[in-house]
Formats: structure tokens, C-alpha cells, sequence
């Protein structure tokens, strides 16, 4: 069963999708070929933002994992933001300091693991680990023997992903941009230009406090982090 997020990382739907997307079924099945039968891939920014995650792994697993939001202590993700190599780990090594995630891990039976990683020309990175138990000892043999074949298989599915991420985020940031008022709208569009917050009070003749709680609003209703966040969403979609 697959269990695959939301793109923007935040649950959707928990359970099991009835008709999964052609790049899920491909990338499940292609890891099933060479005889990997629990894994999780997330596509991952390199700074902010919950990864969005497509596992094969038990979905009371995911839920504690989004629900705890043990993607902002995970270990694994970390080394995967500075490195572009495959690695190994073991839970409790990795996790010595870490006892929530450590005891998420070892409830579903995810004692060790095998990491690759696809980096994108964007910000986003692909990582693929494969979750291996005390008894899967001959994964590793097959991950040796087919580490190249898995390490295309993640970068096409890692492209595929960003593709249909960004189609649904850009329909999503429509939504988005119509929920906001006219003032909020207003305001965006001198923000995106580079005005700074006491510039935009004066050419909007009102003050840099209001100016603040619109900007906090926008960010809100766009799920956005910063100004230049901001300012991108605005530029894409037609403002400036």
C-alpha cells in the first residue's frame, strides 16, 4: 500500500490512494523489481517547507512522522542537504540524541537504512531510503549489485515529481492569490517591486503597522515564508 502526501508536504489524504499517479506506480514497481520492499522518497527543499513523501511504509508510520513533524529533527534529511553521495546509517546510531524520531523508527521495525539522493536545479532534492529490518540482510547485496540502476530510478522519478508538483503549486497559488483582498493585493504588488514596508505606508497612506499585519496575512494565505517568496508567487502569476 502507498501512501503518498500531499505535494506541498502536508497530509491529504492518509490512506492508501485508490488510483495512484503513473510516476508512483512506476517508481513502486521499479524498487519491487529489484527486490526493495519498504522504502520512502522526499522531495525536500533545501531550507523550510515539510517535505512531501511517498512511502510504501505503514501509514501509521507516516502520520506520526508528519503529525510529530519529525522531518525538522530528522537526521537522514540533514546529510542529504550537504552531501550528493548515497550513504548508509543505523537508527540507533544516528538517533543516539534524537528519542522521538528514534523510537518512531523502531516501532515499524525501520532499524537501518540505504540513502540516495538527487539534486535538482532547483531547491528541491530527491531522497530515496530504502528501510531495511534486522532480517534483510540480503538487501544489501541487492543494493549493490543494482545502486546504479536505483540511483536513475530515484532522479527520474525525482524530475517527474517536480513536474507535477509545480502544475498543482501553480494552480494552488491561483487559489491562493484570488483569496486575497484588494488592499492585500495592493500591498503584494508594491512589496514585489521592492518597496520597502514604510515606503509602500506612504504610497498606500497608511501606517507601517498595517503594513506589517497585511504582509503577515499574505504570507498566511499564500504559505509562504518570506518576501521574496512573495514577490516570486507575484511575478509568476501577473501582478507586477
Amino acid at each position: 500500500m502507498i501512501h503518498p502526501t500531499g505535494v506541498a508536504g502536508v497530509i491529504a489524504n492518509s490512506e492508501a490512494t485508490a488510483k495512484l499517479e503513473a510516476p508512483i506506480h512506476e517508481l513502486d514497481q521499479t524498487l519491487q523489481s529489484f527486490g526493495v520492499n519498504r522504502y520512502a522518497y522526499f522531495c525536500s527543499k533545501r531550507h523550510g517547507y515539510s517535505p512531501s513523501i511517498v512511502t510504501n511504509l505503514p501509514n501509521e508510520w507516516l502520520s506520526e512522522y508528519e503529525e510529530d513533524a519529525l522531518y525538522r529533527i530528522d537526521p537522514v534529511l540533514d546529510i542529504s542537504k550537504s552531501t550528493a553521495l548515497p550513504f548508509s546509517w543505523l537508527t540507533e546510531e544516528l538517533n543516539n540524541q534524537n528519542q522521538p524520531l528514534s523510537t518512531n523508527a523502531l516501532k515499524y521495525k525501520i532499524n537501518r537504512g540505504y540513502t540516495f539522493i538527487a539534486i535538482s536545479h532547483g531547491s528541491e532534492i530527491g531522497i530515496l531510503t530504502l528501510c531495511l529490518d534486522d532480517k534483510q540482510d540480503g538487501l544489501h547485496s541487492i543494493i549493490k549489485k543494482n545502486e546504479a540502476a536505483i540511483q536513475f530510478c530515484l532522479i527520474k522519478h525525482h524530475e517527474q515529481h517536480r513536474e507535477l508538483s509545480s502544475h498543482r503549486l501553480g494552480t494552488s497559488a491561483d487559489v491562493q492569490l484570488n483569496n486575497l483582498s484588494c488592499r492585500e493585493k495592493e500591498v503584494l504588488r508594491w512589496i514585489a517591486v521592492g518597496k520597502t514596508y514604510s515606503e509602500t505606508a506612504t504610497i498606500l497612506g497608511i501606517t507601517e503597522r498595517t503594513i506589517k499585519f497585511h504582509v503577515a496575512n499574505i504570507k498566511q494565505k499564500l504559505d509562504v515564508y518570506s518576501s521574496r517568496q512573495m514577490a516570486s508567487i507575484a511575478s509568476e502569476h501577473g501582478l507586477i
